[in-house]
């Protein structure tokens, strides 16, 4: 047998465990809470995402960044179990939280503008 083969096929299961324990770093951390300390941080550096729930694909959920327009999938399992269509999340830190205050004022605005719109 060739040794270099071996060699490959073992960097190749070392690669794949490296993968995974990151992705599972970025789980446990985005089901980890939010500190005031890191709100203050992300304010201060400009570094806080609004992104809007779009819709769910099975167990992806595609997100919209409101200020470029980009869409996003994410697994829902990195998202706040009680998540739904229409919810605005902020990201801070790799971790997401829904922004009730922001998703009522969204909902509400438009429900007006669908009001309006047919009376």
């Amino acid at each position: 047998m060739d040794l270099e083969f071996f060699k490959k096929l073992k960097n190749e299961k070392e690669e794949d465990l490296e993968i995974n324990n990151i992705k599972e770093n970025i789980k446990i951390k985005s089901k980890e809470k939010i500190t005031t300390e890191e709100i203050e941080l992300a304010n201060k550096l400009d570094a806080i995402e609004e992104l809007s729930v779009d819709r769910f694909e099975g167990n992806i959920a595609v997100l919209e960044n409101r200020e470029s327009n980009e869409m996003i999938n994410i697994r829902k399992e990195y998202l706040p179990s009680n998540i739904k269509e229409g919810d605005i999340l902020k990201k801070v830190n790799g971790k997401y939280f829904i922004n009730k205050n922001l998703t009522e004022e969204t909902s509400k605005r438009i429900k007006n503008k669908m009001d309006n719109l047919w009376n």
